[in-house]
């Protein structure tokens, strides 16, 4: 069991600004007044909690908490501090929803969401722009710096919880935050945990490929190298449903037009997904990283590389000075 932090220890967070919501959770920035940390203070969201509608969230986050506390610190997961014992906490916040609920403190990530967030792209701004420069579409000079991609990282937690007996979901490019001049990623939400289950009469299987397709989606496109600035910070999510194999096929479609090396893999990696034949995490980083190795030896013409660069410059526009991110330190060298 996780050891609770008394409700007044939060005093020693300085609450900030709201930094996002989602359906689940309301995330404010804050300082902690000893260290002069940077760190998050998550709650349940307000409308669950006023409803008395938030014990599934409560208990997502106990999970979460108890399988963190029990394997310590992982590379690409931000740092959990603390999580509270339950307390209205209107004195903190500066509202009384009526129901107890639990905080957790954690590490605040540096860089940028490599996708920002919805409300933010409804507003006009350039959610997709680091997922387009440093995962999707990287240009020859960056891939040449021999970076770790985001997906690889975030597949070494997939790979450590499953080890724990649990499948993360919700690892998307929206929960991972990325410092582009070291190359660094973090994921900021674990979103759900969730056992394995056989396939029933009336409900398919849920197994680790399940995991992995969504990974491959995300974090793949079977695009060619993109030749407008204006390109690149748009988001393109490839939304399929059905049975997995055939949310692989559909998918597989796409790489018809794709350079041969980067279809053949990736139509490998589709194919063993459909079939549910992935048995472990470390399997599929390795096809993954021949897919990964085929799409940066494809050719990109002087056009797309200049593309790249004037994208690149976007990232010195005020919208992603919310974010600990500042573009002389993080973009140092690559201008």
């Amino acid at each position: 069991m996780i050891p609770r932090s008394r409700p007044t220890e939060l005093k020693r967070f300085r609450l900030g600004d709201v930094l996002g919501e989602g359906a689940d959770l309301q995330v404010f920035a804050a300082t902690d007044t000893q260290s002069g940390e940077p760190v998050v203070v998550k709650r349940p969201h307000p409308t669950l909690v006023s409803r008395n509608m938030h014990g599934d969230v409560e208990k997502r986050t106990l999970l979460q908490a108890e399988i963190r506390t029990r394997i310590g610190e992982m590379a690409g997961l931000v740092k959990l501090h603390r999580l509270t014992e339950r307390d209205s906490f209107g004195w903190y916040f500066g509202d009384d929803l009526d129901n107890p609920y639990s905080v957790q403190v954690e590490e605040r990530a540096k860089g940028v969401p490599l996708v920002g967030g919805v409300s933010d792209m409804i507003r006009g701004h350039p959610v997709g722009l680091p997922h387009n420069l440093f995962v999707l579409h990287p240009a020859s000079e960056y891939i040449g710096r021999g970076y770790t991609n985001p997906a690889l990282s975030t597949l070494g937690i997939i790979e450590r919880f499953y080890e724990e007996g649990y499948l993360a979901q919700d690892l998307g490019p929206q929960n991972v935050f990325f410092f582009p001049a070291s190359g660094t990623s973090r994921v900021i939400d674990l979103g759900t945990l969730r056992e394995p289950s056989a396939a029933t009469p009336r409900r398919p299987a849920f197994d680790l490929n399940d995991i992995l397709f969504d990974v491959f989606r995300l974090y793949t496109t079977p695009e060619k190298p993109l030749r407008e600035a204006e390109q690149f910070a748009r988001t393109r999510e490839f939304r399929l449903s059905g049975t997995l194999d055939r949310k692989a096929e559909a998918l597989s479609k796409e790489y018809a037009m794709a350079d041969a090396r980067q279809a053949d893999s990736a139509l490998k990696i589709l194919s063993a997904i459909g079939r549910r034949e992935y048995d472990s995490p470390a399997r599929f980083k390795a096809d993954f990283r021949d897919y990964i190795a085929a799409t940066e030896s494809a050719e990109r013409d002087g056009d797309a590389e200049e593309a790249w660069r004037a994208a690149l410059r976007e990232l010195r526009s005020p919208y992603w000075n919310k974010y600990l991110f500042d573009a002389d330190s993080a973009l140092r060298g690559l201008f």
